[in-house]
């Protein structure tokens, strides 16, 4: 597991350009970036262990007494060995090594098609996930996409993620949350802050930085040309073309994001460039 080094796509928040800065790694011909079910899956795992780890080490002493009655003292089975555990120790690595099954699997499967950066992307991964990824294998790589917190916005009203002006509040304090955190983390971490609206205005000089951080071969800049962000779908007329245009902010909505922006400060305003 510590061997793997994984590049994890990230943003501050949902709506920020993940998917595309996926399509044009994606257009290197030694890298691959899979997608977000890819973090789904490994999250739904460290849950689960961090569930049992909870469980096993709160009836810990009853399961070595059991495990040592029945191993120990001649196979004995005359007794409650309902759950019986093997050791306790043991058996949570194991579980925590299992959820990093997926993640070696995609290395295996990359490496196999000839490209060896591998990852996945996931929009909004939160700090404490960015320092179990860190802590689990040190050699990962991130790159987060920083885009307009007021487009973001107007993007993922769009989409649903925002229904109401109460929940334009949360949406913008996760992302400062998440934005401050990873540019604190780049201080001693592998992570480049990339800023959107620098990769469509400037695509040659966005590239070069991604090439200066890991060694991507060509990238094909025809794919930020088409704007894609959903899959065309027949039941919503909105997809018809694969993309959704955004919605304007209410003056309550815009109030939160010049709220966020100005709390983000020189942070803020380095990220984003």
């Amino acid at each position: 597991m510590r061997e793997l080094s994984p590049l994890l796509v990230t943003s501050p928040s949902v709506r920020s350009g993940t998917t595309l800065l996926q399509r044009l790694l994606c257009s290197a011909g030694n890298a691959l970036v899979y997608g977000e079910e890819i973090g789904k899956d490994l999250e739904l795992q460290l849950q689960i262990f961090a569930s049992r780890k909870l469980v096993y080490g709160h009836s810990r002493q009853r399961f070595t007494s059991d495990l040592q009655r029945v191993v120990q003292g001649g196979g004995d089975g005359d007794g409650w060995m309902l759950d019986l555990m093997p050791d306790i120790d043991g058996y949570l690595q194991a579980l925590y090594d299992g959820a990093f099954a997926g993640l070696a699997h995609c290395r295996q499967h990359a490496e196999s098609a000839g490209r060896p950066i591998w990852g996945f992307k996931y929009p909004g991964w939160p700090p404490h996930l960015v320092r179990l990824l860190f802590d689990a294998m040190p050699g990962t790589h991130v790159i987060c996409i920083v885009r307009d917190l007021a487009d973001t916005a107007r993007s993922a009203k769009a989409w649903g993620a925002i229904g109401s002006e109460e929940q334009m509040q949360p949406f913008c304090a996760q992302w400062l949350l998440n934005l401050s955190f990873l540019r604190q983390w780049q201080q001693a971490h592998p992570v480049l802050m990339l800023s959107y609206e620098a990769l469509v205005a400037e695509p040659g000089r966005a590239i070069a930085q991604l090439r200066g951080f890991l060694p991507f071969d060509a990238m094909d800049l025809a794919v930020l040309e088409r704007r894609i962000n959903n899959t065309a779908a027949a039941i919503d007329t909105r997809r018809a073309h694969g993309y959704i245009e955004p919605l304007a902010l209410t003056v309550g909505e815009q109030s939160w994001v010049d709220a966020a922006m100005a709390s983000a400060g020189q942070v803020g305003r380095q990220a984003i460039g």
